[in-house]
């Protein structure tokens, strides 16, 4: 067979979405040096194929032009079989894979995107929108209604699903009635970079005036990812337990990050509460290995890759108790509700004032990383591939 790896139209400062784009291609080379099938990449920017430039010469790659009209048509389409079967011409994604032959496409990223004839793999993170609507970038605008009739159509239509947890499953299975057969479960691997990183020295710290002890987090600012209730339970933790600590917070704005300052100032945290904006790779393993612990407070998942980082990276975890992460993360971090401030101070103190328990979290955070690397991933995706292939050699293209 000829598979197309669809690498969606991310850009470093997106954060979780690119690093596990980037760290899964990455992966997948000694699979295609040694597959009797042939890959071809496509992409709609060409930052994960410069960001591994040497590898990328190993295969062929083409960029999907996609124009308005393209857009509008996509669109348009989601919302009725009717509507899709006056647009029957194929969309920028189906025509380059009939140009280059293709037999079958793997969405790397997640999310929803066009629908193909060609048979396809997509890749599901999360279904927030359905989970979560009442967050602003989950419904307003028409954001909710656009995703729900994408996700709809371009899920029924795929031919497998991978998602990471068997809670991310039991969802596919529920709200969009997804036979269990089609979808599989690899969950997230921990990233490569954290796993292979040596010790790092860099200025952020000077740089942005940390001192000291602090917690960090590192999560765009957007509302689901519940920096207010963490900036309650820092207050809390001077008020009620007598530790100051600075909280680190790294991410780009995503519109929320002025109404969080501002939250710091009128909390008065203001001399607590560093936000550092967006960072480098070794900027960000710094951060991880000089802090007290990863506070992991976002209230959306099944799963999420920070923590996996800080696994690798010997930092101790305290994450928001949500579906899926006690499943991910198992043993290897302390648990808490996110909606309670009192509960996230508790568990910050808690892994800061006992050093055993601290070390004990480092030592099982490690295996956790040790045990689903990208390459294990990739492994997964190749067995489905070969799987595939046994159903795609019925008919011509």
């Amino acid at each position: 067979m000829k598979i197309g790896i669809c690498l969606g139209n991310f850009h470093q400062d997106t954060g979780g979405a690119f690093t596990f784009q980037n760290e899964v291609f990455n992966a997948i080379f000694p699979f295609i040096r040694d597959s009797n099938h042939s890959f071809f990449a496509l992409t709609e920017n060409d930052t994960i194929l410069k960001n591994n430039d040497e590898k990328s010469k190993e295969i062929e790659h083409s960029k999907i032009d996609t124009s308005s009209l393209d857009k509008f048509k996509n669109n348009l389409s989601n919302y009725s079989p009717l509507i899709r079967r006056l647009l029957r011409s194929p969309g920028p994604l189906q025509r380059t894979a009939l140009k280059h032959e293709l037999d079958l496409l793997w969405h790397v990223g997640g999310g929803a995107h066009e629908v193909t004839d060609t048979p396809y793999i997509a890749t599901v993170w999360d279904l927030q929108h359905r989970m979560t609507p009442w967050f602003p970038e989950m419904s307003s605008l028409g954001t909710w209604d656009a995703r729900e009739q994408s996700y709809k159509y371009f899920l029924q239509r795929a031919s497998f699903i991978i998602t990471g947890t068997e809670v991310g499953k039991q969802e596919l299975m529920q709200l969009y009635g997804i036979p269990a057969p089609r979808v599989r479960i690899l969950p997230h691997p921990t990233p490569g970079f954290a796993l292979s990183s040596e010790k790092q020295e860099t200025d952020i710290r000077q740089k942005k005036g940390i001192s000291g002890d602090y917690v960090v987090y590192p999560a765009q600012f957007w509302p689901h990812k519940n920096h207010a209730n963490l900036l309650l339970a820092l207050k809390e933790l001077g008020e009620r337990h007598e530790t100051k600590l600075q909280l680190v917070l790294v991410g780009s704005n995503k519109g929320n990050e002025n109404y969080i300052r501002q939250l710091a100032e009128d909390l008065g945290l203001t001399s607590q509460v560093v936000f550092c904006g967006f960072v480098s790779k070794s900027e960000l393993i710094d951060l991880y290995q000089n802090a007290q612990m990863l506070v992991y407070p976002s209230i959306c998942g099944p799963e999420n890759l920070p923590p996996l980082e800080a696994f690798a990276l010997g930092c101790p975890v305290a994450a928001a108790d949500i579906p899926g992460a006690r499943e991910q993360l198992k043993d290897a971090a302390i648990f808490f509700d996110p909606l309670a401030p009192s509960d996230i101070a508790k568990a910050i103190h808690t892994v800061y004032t006992q050093k055993s328990l601290a070390l004990d979290l480092k030592k099982m955070g490690k295996i956790r990383a040790e045990s689903w690397k990208p390459h294990d991933f990739c492994s997964g995706i190749y067995e489905l591939i070969e799987e595939f292939s046994k159903i795609r050699r019925n008919w011509l293209r």
